[in-house]
């Protein structure tokens, strides 16, 4: 068991690159553990080592080995900031895209005071719908929406926004 030991030591110090074996100091700080699951057979087992710069499973009849290292995220909070009721808005509103007339992407911005299901649909000049640029349950806020119409041809379209009782369309221009 003890030549076993002194084997894999000397395997570990010199088939491995030094630059493996310092690879914990080399990895940010998010690292708390390393290894993987504990390697084994019948008269072996090794439960942690220096760490791997491969992760994965390797097995055999009588083995089973896995390797990796264990991350701690660091989304961590450590305070809660009340938003000033100024910078929540008080109505909805719909702006006019910018540019207009566009050539082939603009931005379309509004703003919701509260929780919505929020759709913002393209129509043509005729009234048939084109697109949903979006279609999505937002939070109160104000939001800005990219929006390309490289697909489209040049013409006059119609942008409307329906979110909860509120209804507003705008005109945009695209040019090519």
């Amino acid at each position: 068991m003890k030549t076993m030991k002194r084997v894999i030591l000397f395997v570990c110090m010199t088939i491995i690159p030094q630059q493996s074996v310092f690879a914990q100091q080399q990895i940010a700080q998010s690292v708390f553990a390393n290894g993987g699951k504990p390697t084994s057979n019948e008269s072996l087992r090794i439960s942690g080592t220096l760490g791997q710069p491969l992760v994965g499973q390797s097995e055999n009849a009588s083995t089973t080995s896995s390797s990796g290292f264990w991350y701690q995220t660091v989304d961590i909070v450590t305070s809660v900031e009340q938003i000033p009721d100024e910078t929540l808005p008080k109505e909805f509103r719909l702006e006019q895209n910018y540019p207009n007339p566009f050539n082939p992407t603009t931005t379309i911005a509004f703003q919701i005071p509260k929780r919505s299901d929020v759709t913002l649909k393209l129509y043509d000049i005729r009234g048939r719908k084109i697109t949903t640029i979006l279609d999505e349950q937002l939070d109160p806020g104000k939001y800005e929406v990219k929006f390309n119409a490289s697909a489209l041809s040049s013409g006059v379209y119609f942008y409307q926004i329906q979110a909860d009782e509120f209804v507003k369309s705008r005109k945009l221009t695209l040019l090519k």
